[in-house]
């Protein structure tokens, strides 16, 4: 594969794995919230407090896990990982899926760096590590940043 292919190759992993973890997410969000407000119109009063809920955490985890099978590397994530703590609205990966700016640069024959910029009011940026393992590029690791601030902020993957 020649270099450009290989360009094309990695950023097509990283939109493929974003744009598939924002639909999960966004699914996920709006169904608890219609939970949440089929509950208030259920359950008035102080009821509401102890009304039984789905467990959309769980739920969440176990849609995305097979994300990190597919897209990530295998490393350990303490935090994070196929056992994510949140969810929630704008999505982790908001605006992925139409970038302003997209920029790949090869750090060695198994390190790569893909940039995305986003048109976001966030104007969120994305800096994703691209790993080559067992001859397949994978996700590590990214960073992102917001509002054109200079510092990346690691981010939880």
């Amino acid at each position: 594969m020649d270099e450009a292919a290989l360009k094309m190759h990695l950023v097509g992993r990283v939109r493929a794995f974003g744009e598939k973890w924002n639909l999960i997410e966004n699914d996920i969000y709006t169904r608890s919230r219609e939970e949440e407000q089929s509950l208030r119109a259920q359950y008035p009063g102080i009821e509401y407090h102890f009304a039984s809920r789905s467990d959309w955490f769980t739920l969440f985890g176990e849609r995305t896990a097979p994300l990190f099978d597919e897209y990530c590397t295998d490393k350990r994530r303490v935090y994070g990982g196929k056992n994510p703590g949140s969810f929630g609205f704008p999505s982790k990966f908001n605006g992925i899926d139409d970038p302003l700016d997209v920029n790949v640069e090869i750090k060695t024959k198994s390190r790569a760096e893909v940039y995305i910029k986003t048109p976001t009011q966030f104007k969120d940026e994305y800096l994703f590590v691209m790993l080559k393992k067992a001859g397949e590029w994978r996700i590590d690791s990214y960073k992102q940043r917001r509002y054109g601030h200079e510092k990346w902020d690691s981010a939880i993957l």
